[in-house]
């Protein structure tokens, strides 16, 4: 009986001729998409991160704000206290930018032992009478306290980021002023405080041109007004955004002394 023959099976691989690899074209266009999808996430990336910069600098502008807004009304509503009535307390300095005044919080009477409160805008080396930051120079709202005159802590900061203030007295309930006689000292009925804030992040792509108006420059707010008006803050045309705060606190105490009538 013949042997069938088994023909023989070989594995043949197709020739490395019949495999198409990328041209030099397909490889410039697969290059080029992959670098337009980098460059959009790069690009969002980037826009993310600046959005949330500039809401961090925003958020801490306005907590600064309020933190300035706080220890201001606080201590102005205690102006003047004096339980006793012969410590004969009250303000003792009322400029545009600093106010300095007293209170008697033991109520002992001891004129020579009362407590005195200091608001300044200053930098690191300077405090600024006038309430207005020099440029490119960090100002910040600072407080001393003063158990009593020979015992004065210096200035601390309070707030940051304090480009101009200004404090308008309400003499009397009657005019507004920011340069008090010594005699109005003595019938300061509210302090209007104008705080500029600014953000210590500078804004791609934005020039500030506002002009921003402290209450002694607006009519509407001090109709009253004695004196020569301020002049406008701004505009500044430099990249950082503002924020104008003004407020009104009651000086309650300072004409409840029968001392300082007229």
């Amino acid at each position: 009986m013949g042997t069938l023959g088994i023909p023989a099976v070989r594995n043949r691989t197709h020739p490395a001729g019949n495999q198409r690899g990328l041209s030099l074209v397909e490889m410039m266009i697969a290059l080029t998409l992959f670098v337009i999808v980098i460059a959009a996430i790069y690009m969002t990336f980037i826009y993310q991160q600046e959005a949330y910069l500039q809401t961090e600098a925003r958020v801490n502008m306005v907590q600064e704000a309020r933190a300035a807004q706080f220890f201001l009304a606080r201590d102005i509503k205690m102006a003047g206290y004096d339980p006793s009535t012969y410590a004969r307390t009250g303000f003792t300095q009322a400029d545009r930018g600093e106010m300095r005044f007293t209170i008697d919080l033991s109520g002992d009477g001891n004129e020579a032992a009362v407590e005195l409160t200091r608001f300044a805008l200053a930098s690191d080396t300077s405090t600024y009478a006038d309430g207005i930051c020099p440029a490119n120079t960090d100002c910040r709202l600072s407080r001393e306290w003063c158990s009593d005159a020979g015992l004065c802590g210096g200035l601390q900061p309070i707030a940051d980021d304090v480009q101009a203030i200004e404090f308008c007295y309400i003499i009397g309930n009657m005019r507004s002023t920011t340069a008090p006689s010594a005699l109005e000292r003595a019938h300061i009925t509210s302090v209007i405080v104008s705080l500029l804030m600014r953000q210590s992040y500078r804004s791609n792509n934005y020039v500030n041109e506002n002009e921003y108006l402290p209450a002694a420059a607006n009519d509407t707010l001090t109709p009253t007004f004695a004196g020569d008006r301020p002049d406008a803050w701004g505009p500044f045309n430099d990249p950082y955004r503002r924020k104008l705060v003004i407020f009104e606190v009651k000086a309650r105490n300072v004409t409840m002394n029968p001392y300082l009538d007229l």
